[in-house]
């Protein structure tokens, strides 16, 4: 069947009707209700003929309801006028519903779409004003158009509160991150409702495990996608333990992580990527904040799961309110503050703790805080030791040594965030052997794994035992005032250097540019020497300092002034301190002065010369 569309009466070779020529902002748009009339028209004019040949006439309404009438009255005795006038009911019902559904629509295309930004911008203070004035300057729109207004004033309030929770989006993120920690009853964790079946989609993305015989099954995959874990830190560690964790099907994951990728970190954050200049993609997550790149590889991973990003520092304030929204808690991070915190939350808010460490090419893992569901009475039930039991006393120079000091074999937080992830998956199934009662220690040089028994609960813990002084979050973090945390391994308070110790790398620029005659002494040990260094230092590790003060003397000869340098300003202030004793009990009498370059090669690279390696 073909169709001849003919524009006649009102309407142009264009098919624009009159009023709409001369309107241009109804130019483009043709009324539902005059193609629904006219589809109906031409389907009646056919016959249902499979060879008939339809001519169509648009008209305007009135001409379009003065023909249907006429053929009313000239078919009414015609045998097939039944057929035809139902056939008739049938899509005039047709063109009435479009017409009726899409007036208000069409209203609101053809006239105020041109000016509906107009309207949403011209107040911004009270978009609903601006809506008002519309409707008191154009009163020839009929009365039966309030409802395209009731809709314009949804949108100007809708835009209003978008515009407000983007302003308030950008003051956080441009805040400081420990702001967003003063209450953490804010931080969004959405509850994970129990799982009753196992949908479809679900049976086919765990099947594999779902097969397990050793007590996982369906049952233990419904606990999986009802719980929820914490991990803090996305960095080596944690990276495999938020991809295993969510390739398995763990309901809700929170991630935690303050710190932005860097080039530095991709040898062995393996969550967490470069750009691939080379297939002509660039999705590269360099200076993203970790947590949002991990939430991002985890759900590319598994989109099914749900995950927060928290771009925080644990701290006293958030610790326990973090803790007590989630069933498991994962140690992920590389400072010892941060650990004590975490064993102190799970502590006093009950929940599990999978701990897990790497450095250089050794790792160790174990589990804090875990009752195993036993038959024994809870009275006979031995907990065992928590990270305060274990070490008790905390260690600064211990707790400055880091992967960035030390470095660290690629795979090996790799292997131990793997098997952090078994042990979640454990602690939250129930199946297998936790290793509550147990410390592991991994040599990857020798490939050996060496289980401990860990002893038990101490008498006198400071936070788990019957005579517990940490009671609180805030007595947990007033004991840890001294403990390196996650930022930059610094001294507490002071470098214990008086102010004329100390000069800024700026400074001591300025000096070397002026060419004034000194000793530069990097006591950073030989294999990051041996990486990068100043034109003109000289090497004298730290810890042979004290051996080779005669080595500084002849450098100083009494007469050249001796600056200190190490990578962050900390070993350069310890070399200082040494020199300086040793000058002034007369063992090194040949030392003229000594002074200290804060902030170390970090600070030179921010300040001074960009194009410095950076470690």
């Amino acid at each position: 069947m073909t169709t001849d569309l003919r524009k006649e009466g009102s309407y142009d070779d264009d098919g624009y009707s009159a009023a709409a020529r001369e309107d241009t902002s109804v130019r483009g748009v043709l009324s539902p209700s005059d193609w629904g009339s006219t589809f109906g028209e031409s389907v009646f004019n056919a016959g249902g003929g499979a060879d008939s040949t339809v001519v169509v006439n648009q008209h305007t309404p009135s001409e379009a309801n003065k023909d249907e009438s006429n053929k009313k009255n000239k078919n009414k005795n015609s045998p097939t006028t039944s057929s035809k006038r139902s056939s008739w009911k049938l899509f005039q019902w047709w063109s009435d519903f479009v017409s009726r559904a899409s007036r208000s629509a069409t209203s609101l295309l053809n006239q105020h779409s041109p000016n509906l930004n107009d309207i949403l911008d011209g107040n911004e203070e009270n978009p609903l004003a601006a809506v008002d004035e519309r409707r008191r300057v154009e009163p020839s729109i009929p009365e039966d158009n309030d409802e395209v207004f009731a809709l314009l004033e949804e949108v100007a309030m809708l835009k209003k509160r978008i515009e407000e929770l983007e302003n308030e989006a950008n003051n956080n993120a441009n805040s400081d991150s420990t702001l967003h920690l003063e209450n953490a009853d804010d931080i969004p964790i959405p509850s994970i409702p129990p799982i009753q079946m196992l949908q479809p989609d679900q049976i086919s993305r765990y099947s594999r495990q779902l097969l397990l015989n050793d007590g996982f099954g369906v049952s233990g995959q419904k606990q999986l996608l009802s719980s929820s874990i914490l991990v803090v830190g996305a960095g080596g560690i944690g990276s495999t333990v938020l991809l295993y964790l969510a390739a398995a099907g763990v309901g809700h994951i929170t991630v935690v992580d303050y710190d932005c990728v860097e080039m530095t970190n991709l040898h062995r954050q393996i969550i967490h990527k470069d750009c691939n200049a080379s297939k002509g993609v660039h999705d590269s997550t360099l200076g993203l904040n970790k947590a949002l790149s991990a939430k991002q590889a985890m759900l590319d991973l598994n989109p099914t799961i749900s995950c927060t990003a928290l771009d925080i520092i644990i701290t006293g304030e958030n610790a326990l309110e973090l803790v007590s929204k989630h069933d498991v808690v994962v140690d992920a991070c590389d400072n010892p503050r941060t650990r004590y915190l975490l064993n102190d939350a799970c502590i006093l808010g009950g929940k599990p703790l999978v701990s897990g460490s790497a450095m250089g090419t050794e790792g160790q893992l174990t589990v804090y805080n875990y009752q195993p569901k036993t038959s024994e009475p809870e009275t006979k039930k031995k907990q065992s030791a928590c990270y305060r039991c274990l070490y008790p006393k905390q260690v600064v120079s211990e707790g400055c040594k880091s992967c960035s000091d030390n470095g660290v074999l690629g795979p090996v937080p790799g292997i131990i965030g793997t098997l952090q992830a078994v042990e979640a998956i454990k602690v939250v199934t129930g199946i297998g052997n936790v290793m509550h009662d147990r410390l592991m220690m991994y040599d990857s040089l020798h490939c050996s794994f060496l289980n401990i028994k860990k002893p038990p609960q101490k008498r006198n813990c400071a936070v788990c035992s019957s005579t517990a002084t940490i009671k609180s979050m805030k007595d947990s973090a007033e004991s840890l005032e001294q403990v390196r945390g996650p930022s930059v391994c610094a001294l507490p308070n002071s470098d214990g250097l008086s102010p004329n110790q100390n000069i800024t790398c700026e400074d001591y620029n300025n000096l070397r540019e002026e060419g004034q005659l000194h000793v530069l002494l990097d006591v950073r040990v030989t294999r990051q020497f041996e990486m990068c260094a100043l034109e003109g230092s000289v090497n004298l590790p730290l810890e042979e300092l004290v051996s080779k003060l005669d080595e500084v003397e002849k450098l100083s000869n009494g007469e050249l002034p001796i600056y200190c340098l190490c990578r962050r300003g900390v070993a350069s202030a310890e070399a200082v301190k040494i020199l300086q004793k040793a000058n002034d009990d007369d063992s090194a009498k040949g030392i003229h002065s000594v002074y200290n370059i804060s902030g170390g090669l970090n600070s030179w690279v921010a300040n001074v010369d960009a194009s410095f390696p950076s470690y």
